[in-house]
């Protein structure tokens, strides 16, 4: 794998995160729905929970983007090992990053929406 496909692989997940961020944060569905959305049990069990959750999820979204691409170079930079097992390993943080999210918001609905 040469280095213009590492770093496309490596920086995909966290420029996805940062634009659906950013899309989210223009353009989050105004009313409970199965289809677009933080689409969670706490947060379609009200209207103030659902706006308060899009509007988390857009934050944490584009936070946890930059944090990941900030990692995922740093990782392609410093680590000693060969292009494909960086790319394999920055995966690995980005599947964790999409994660994270999930937790700071529900945590957020469960103190705010119980």
């Amino acid at each position: 794998m040469d280095n213009i496909s590492s770093y496309f692989i490596s920086l995909l997940i966290p420029f996805i995160m940062i634009i659906i961020g950013f899309v989210h944060k223009i353009r989050a569905p105004k009313k409970i729905n199965h289809f677009f959305g933080y689409r969670t049990f706490r947060s379609m069990s009200s209207q103030k929970a659902w706006d308060h959750a899009q509007k988390l999820l857009s934050y944490y979204s584009i936070r946890f983007g930059f944090c990941n691409s900030v990692i995922s170079l740093l990782l392609l930079y410093l680590l000693p090992y060969s292009l494909d097992e960086i790319t394999l390993i920055n995966l690995g943080v980005s599947m964790i990053f999409l994660f994270i999210p999930i937790f700071f918001i529900e945590n957020k609905l469960k103190r705010s929406f119980q």
